[in-house]
């Protein structure tokens, strides 16, 4: 009997000892399915024969498009939209909280996110909110997704499938841009899907926006963009109505209808040029008026002065020495009841200059600008009294007293701090106002 329950027991044993411990992985170890998994990514980056081209949208909304070329040996050469002259930095990949891409020596991709702005603009101790470090979101064949580990900067990298489109990646961005400029008129309109669309399109922050009138109502859709071939994709897909845009393709102008003509999901849209606002906000004028006075010296700021014909700084303040911005002054800066548009430029053109003083009104939610009697006079071939003249004209529409122009206000930020002002006869003038 004893000898019996020895073998029972040495039978027992032997079998507990063949069974598979129950805390072992069923898929294998964590640290080994993790490293296979960065060495499968590092093997599809290396595998781009052409390189990967690279869409990058930072934290504030800032838009670079990239050429990358990873190796074997963890470097990588990169060329960008700001910086085209090819540099070599080096990459790894590791596990984080993700499967993260570091690129980890200074590059190009690090100008963006800079923190001393005098490096490559952007602000300080921040840059242009970008990051060098990405976590792998998603993977397929051709396309990798990944969002920065600080800033959750987007960076989308997809596969050049020859060298004739890599050689094209910078080329294809500035052809959308030229074609989207073609169109000379500040308001635009489509139709997609049916619903009518004013359409704002950036070509410099490569934004899309469209906005359409929902039970009376103006509701706008805004994203970012890049430009991949012959694709404007957005970075997030828009729904108007029953149509969700994702991208639109085949984006050529066409001159006899001075129209831009694309397609979205199948379908043919034309944007055409337009003059007027698809609904007029009739209490914007008098709300860039009022906040005039809330803001620091009663004084609003446009960066980029008067764009006008097709053309940015129409009226070339960038060939006046020293100059800054464009302001729109009120009473509290000139005194009286008056307001005037002043340039500001260093001291040593005597800043700041006067265009004019002129009166405003406001008539039926449009704003006229009048040239008063003390418009001051700018005469002579020096670049300020140049610019002065051209920026008098465009405002008032003429040069001698009594001359007006009348201009829509339109809201361009959700916080109503910031303003268009464009010209109603042809909507083909206009200037961008922020508070000063």
């Amino acid at each position: 009997m004893k000898k019996n329950l020895l073998y029972i027991l040495l039978f027992s044993l032997a079998f507990g000892s063949c069974k598979k411990d129950p805390t072992e992985p069923l898929i294998g170890n964590t640290d080994e399915r993790l490293s296979a998994t960065l060495a499968e990514y590092q093997a599809q980056l290396v595998s781009a024969q052409f390189g990967w081209k690279g869409y990058l949208l930072t934290d504030n909304k800032t838009p670079a498009t990239f050429l990358f070329n990873f190796n074997d040996k963890n470097r990588i050469t990169m060329t960008a939209d700001y910086r085209t002259t090819s540099a070599e930095s080096s990459y790894r990949l590791k596990a984080l909280q993700k499967p993260t891409l570091l690129f980890d020596s200074y590059s190009t991709l690090h100008l963006i996110a800079d923190p001393t702005s005098s490096v490559f603009g952007g602000t300080t101790a921040a840059g242009y909110y970008s990051d060098f470090e990405f976590a792998f979101l998603s993977s397929s064949t051709d396309t990798i997704k990944l969002e920065g580990t600080f800033n959750k900067s987007k960076l989308i990298l997809i596969r050049s499938k020859s060298a004739a489109e890599s050689s094209a990646i910078f080329t294809v961005l500035n052809n959308v841009a030229a074609t989207a400029s073609k169109i000379r008129t500040y308001f635009k309109r489509t139709t997609i899907g049916g619903i009518e669309c004013e359409v704002k399109w950036d070509p410099a922050a490569q934004i899309l926006a469209f906005s359409y009138l929902d039970n009376g109502s103006l509701k706008t859709v805004t994203s970012n963009y890049y430009v991949s071939g012959s694709f404007v994709t957005l970075y997030e897909p828009l729904v108007i109505g029953t149509t969700t845009v994702k991208q639109i393709s085949d984006v050529v102008y066409d001159a006899a209808a001075l129209a831009v003509n694309g397609n979205i999901n199948g379908s043919a849209i034309q944007i055409k040029e337009a003059i007027t606002p698809l609904k007029l906000d009739v209490g914007a004028a008098q709300r860039w008026y009022n906040q005039m006075f809330a803001n620091s010296n009663g004084t609003w700021v446009s960066d980029k002065a008067f764009h006008a014909n097709g053309l940015d700084d129409f009226c070339n303040f960038k060939n006046v020495a020293g100059y800054q911005t464009l302001w729109y002054a009120g009473p509290t800066v000139f005194g009286g009841t008056s307001e005037g548009l002043i340039a500001f430029v260093n001291n040593a053109l005597g800043a700041p200059y006067a265009l004019s003083r002129n009166p405003f009104g406001i008539n039926s939610g449009i704003a006229r600008f009048t040239l008063g009697t003390n418009a001051g006079t700018f005469t002579g071939t020096t670049a300020i009294a140049q610019a002065m003249t051209a920026a008098r004209a465009i405002l008032y529409g003429g040069a001698t007293v009594g001359s007006a122009q009348d201009w829509y206000l339109i809201p361009t930020s959700d916080t109503g701090k910031n303003y268009d002002m464009v010209r109603v006869s042809d909507a083909q003038a206009w200037i961008s106002w922020r508070p000063r």
